[in-house]
Order: C-alpha cells, then sequence, then structure tokens
C-alpha cells in the first residue's frame, strides 16, 4: 500500500504540511518476513509508526479492509487519524483530517472538486494535462479527474490553476 504523506494546509502558519498515516501496511508474502513488533491483520503487516502516540486497535472484520474519505463501516479509515509534520513551523503532533476537505492542493473550478494528495501527485497531474493524446486507462493516481476537466475547452483553464498554484507553494 502507498504510504507517503499527503499535503494538507498547517492550521498555525498555514503553509503545506505533510500528514503521516501512523501505521504502514503492507501485504505479507512469507509469514516468517513478518517484522518484530509488528502486527498481523489477516494477510496485510501493520508496523506503527509513532508508537508514542498511536498504538494499534485492530478492527473488528475477518479480512482487512480499508475506507477512505467519508466511507463507514468496519475496517480502518485512511487518511482521518495521524501526524501533523510543517517543517515552516517546525509542528511535530497527532492530527484528525478530513480529507479531502483538509487536502493542500485542490481546486474547484466551475463547481468541479480536483484533489492531489502532494505536490509530485499535482505535478503528475498537469503533466497528464499538457498531454496531446491522453491514454485512455489512466494510471490509478489520475482516475479521479473529473472527466469535464479532461475536454479541449476546459483542460487549458484547469492546467493554469495547477500552475499557478505550483509556482505559488
Amino acid at each position: 500500500m502507498q504510504n507517503d504523506p499527503i499535503d494538507i494546509r498547517c492550521p498555525k502558519c498555514g503553509h503545506v504540511a505533510h500528514f503521516h498515516e501512523p501505521f504502514r501496511f503492507t501485504c505479507v508474502i512469507r509469514y516468517a518476513e513478518v517484522p518484530e513488533n509488528a502486527h498481523l491483520w489477516g494477510r496485510v503487516v501493520v508496523e506503527e509508526l509513532y508508537p508514542e502516540h498511536y498504538h494499534w486497535h485492530q478492527p473488528e472484520t475477518p479480512k482487512p479492509t480499508f475506507h477512505q474519505g467519508k466511507e463507514t463501516g468496519p475496517g480502518y479509515r485512511l487518511n482521518h487519524r495521524g501526524m501533523r509534520e510543517c517543517a515552516c513551523c517546525g509542528t511535530l503532533e497527532k492530527a484528525t483530517i478530513s480529507w479531502p476537505e483538509d487536502a493542500y492542493w485542490q481546486w474547484n473550478i466551475d463547481g468541479h472538486q480536483l484533489v492531489a494528495r502532494n505536490r509530485e501527485h499535482a505535478e503528475m497531474i498537469l503533466a497528464y494535462l499538457r498531454e496531446r493524446k491522453r491514454v485512455p486507462n489512466r494510471k490509478p493516481a489520475l482516475r479521479n479527474i473529473p472527466t469535464v476537466m479532461l475536454t479541449k475547452q476546459f483542460a487549458p483553464v484547469v492546467q493554469d490553476h495547477v500552475e499557478r498554484a505550483l509556482e505559488q507553494a
């Protein structure tokens, strides 16, 4: 599973901050590969990255289930509780966020919402918008771009918004 930090706006200084999941989830290949001080949840190894702040409590599900955003149900909710790290004001603290509302890289253009996980993701979106001939089978990271934002008329407007945001940050 992807464990890259996501970019959020620091509530203290307003600059870009990184939100880190408190656990690393990896699929187990062989049970002998389970690291010490890690937990096994079905065939997923759960490592506590910030044990002084967060301890793993296994959800009551027969198999590992992950939720994003406002999804509910038994399982683990990603991008919700973790650590906020801001290089600008030197903060490293426990945080609860609401994703994608707290995303640093987000644009609402003519009622259509576009969100990037971090700067690299925003740059990937921009590169995709600049392509003359886009592949129909997009990478998973590019599948949440609203279709209307990819039209010949609308893509340059979106491209301009993303370019300006990247230049200013």
